[in-house]
């Protein structure tokens, strides 16, 4: 394993209003952030449709104004791929190669306590390949097949500077049960500390890099989940 990148997904206060909900087991659903209006088209897909892993669907764990809405399903987990434009994400995505891990950590919260929210590792990518976007003359694009099922490449219009990230089918997967990485103010458990070498605060989304000297056991972490 050459690289690791830590980054933080799903629904929260700031984007959507809540927080996936993690159950005893530490069973999770993991729900991803509200599409923007302006991006929604014929390939969108809405909370409504995307099955939950317990019963029902995503609907019924977002915000009532956001029940019929579309989702930004990113990263998904069917065709493995994770998306970003934004200019500080670019740039680390574009460091990934071939056999990296991608790994996705998103704030979780047992249903009906807000106060006990935590932040958790909720699955990964082992990286299969990374592909930075293009204008093309038709949108979505046909030369990109393995790619559109990510959120972004199933909206209305391409965005600028976006960045693919594909993961390996058969070692990329969305944890059956999450990991606990922070504690309820955020930051970085003792825990976390010693395996991951990640200190401080894990609020903010831009990626945070794992040791080398702490990827072997970050990956026996994850994997034996």
């Amino acid at each position: 394993m050459s690289k690791a990148l830590l980054l933080r997904v799903g629904i929260d206060s700031g984007c959507g209003g809540t927080l996936g909900p993690i159950f005893p087991d530490s069973t999770f659903e993991y729900v991803p952030i509200p599409e923007s209006p302006k991006y929604v088209g014929p390939r969108s897909v809405f909370y409504r449709d995307l099955p939950a892993r317990h019963y029902g669907t995503l609907a019924q764990y977002v915000p009532a104004r956001y029940r019929m809405a579309a989702a930004h399903y990113d990263p998904e987990f069917e065709t493995f791929t994770y998306g970003d434009p934004t200019r500080n994400k670019r740039a680390q995505l574009l460091r990934l190669i071939d056999g990296d891990l991608l790994i996705f950590y998103a704030g979780l919260c047992p249903v009906g306590y807000r106060a006990a929210s935590r932040l958790y590792i909720i699955g990964y990518f082992t990286v299969a390949s990374v592909e930075s976007m293009t204008a093309t003359d038709s949108w979505p694009p046909t030369n990109y097949p393995h790619m559109l099922g990510n959120a972004h490449l199933r909206r209305n219009r391409p965005d600028d500077g976006l960045v693919v990230v594909c993961g390996q089918t058969r070692a990329s997967r969305l944890l059956d049960r999450a990991i606990a990485i922070s504690d309820e103010a955020q930051r970085a458990t003792p825990e976390t500390e010693k395996r991951m070498g990640i200190r401080g605060s894990l609020m903010r989304a831009i990626g945070r890099w794992v040791p080398q000297e702490c990827i072997d056991d970050v990956l026996h972490m994850i994997i034996q989940r």
